[in-house]
């Protein structure tokens, strides 16, 4: 059974040869309050470390269909002669239509205008049709990191390619031929951006890194990235948190941690190789045909 934070810390103190706490959560005692900083630093320092099994989450989400409306588009940056915009945009949201600029982005919702961040070249005497369409999303409270190429278009079999550079999606938002069956993105703040804007439903999928790894008990999954109990569990083994955490306490005192520090990295050498298995590699790797050949294409029952 994993050790708890008491357990932890007290293992601790018994290795370094110092009287154990009773508690730690709480605890006035100022070197109790420094071994919790520093218990919570290695597990965030692990955390950016390395692809931990335990921490891969599936974020599954999915795109929001297109709205269509009409509206006055004057020579000025907002679309007027709504009687409820925020049904049909939010901020964020691309707009096209007769008279506005391409990749135009909703600024600003009231229920009777939209604000844009470009001019239109319209007249707002007639009354022009517009699609608004949804091109950011948010990604998951936990989100400390994408898994390398594992967005997947799900409703349209495909994957989906980035993370783009801002270079690339400028010119995605600006060029001539920009449109393509593949879905491309890129992380903006704590949102996904998606080219081309999705104009329908899609069921969208990746992997990441959480930034919890901190649990209540054995059999739950880690919901928090900072100790708040006596009794709460790390995913970490324990003899790397506990190698972890004699280093940097032995360092910020400055003594001599030269020991610690390579028991540190042994334990986490071991624990990197043994967290996962290791897969079959080929000695002439082919990248795979995502069109129909002799690798996909079944043996027999091929409907006509």
């Amino acid at each position: 059974m994993p050790l708890n934070l008491l357990l932890t810390v007290q293992q601790v103190y018994d290795e370094l040869g110092l009287t154990r706490p009773n508690s730690v959560i709480g605890n006035s005692d100022q070197q109790v309050r420094q071994m919790l900083a520093f218990t919570n630093k290695v597990g965030r320092d692990l955390v950016r470390d390395f692809e931990w099994r335990r921490i891969i989450r599936e974020n599954i989400f999915e795109t929001t269909a297109s709205r269509g409306g009409t509206a006055l588009v004057s020579s000025a940056n907002t679309l007027t002669g709504f009687s409820s915009a925020s049904s049909l945009a939010a901020t964020g949201d691309v707009v096209t239509g007769s008279g506005i600029p391409q990749w135009a982005e909703v600024t600003v919702v009231t229920e009777t205008q939209l604000t844009l961040n470009v001019r239109c070249t319209g007249s707002a005497s007639a009354t022009t049709s517009c699609t608004f369409a949804r091109q950011y999303y948010d990604l998951p409270a936990d989100f400390d990191r994408q898994v390398s190429r594992t967005q997947w278009d799900r409703s349209d079999h495909r994957i989906m390619y980035g993370q783009k550079s801002p270079q690339l999606w400028q010119w995605l938002k600006g060029g001539i031929v920009t449109s393509a069956p593949y879905y491309r993105y890129r992380l903006r703040g704590n949102r996904m951006q998606i080219s081309p804007v999705p104009g329908s439903r899609l069921v969208l999928a990746n992997e990441y890194i959480s930034s919890r790894w901190i649990s209540s008990s054995t059999a739950a999954d880690p919901t928090l990235s900072t100790y708040a109990a006596d009794t709460d569990l790390s995913v970490f083994l324990d003899d790397v948190m506990v190698n972890g955490i004699k280093f940097h306490f032995l360092k910020a005192k400055g003594l001599e941690f030269a020991v610690e520090l390579g028991e540190f990295n042994r334990s986490l050498s071991y624990a990197k190789g043994q967290d996962t298995p290791a897969e079959n590699l080929s000695l002439a790797p082919e990248p795979a045909d995502i069109l129909i050949g002799q690798i996909n294409i079944p043996d027999s029952n091929i409907a006509l």
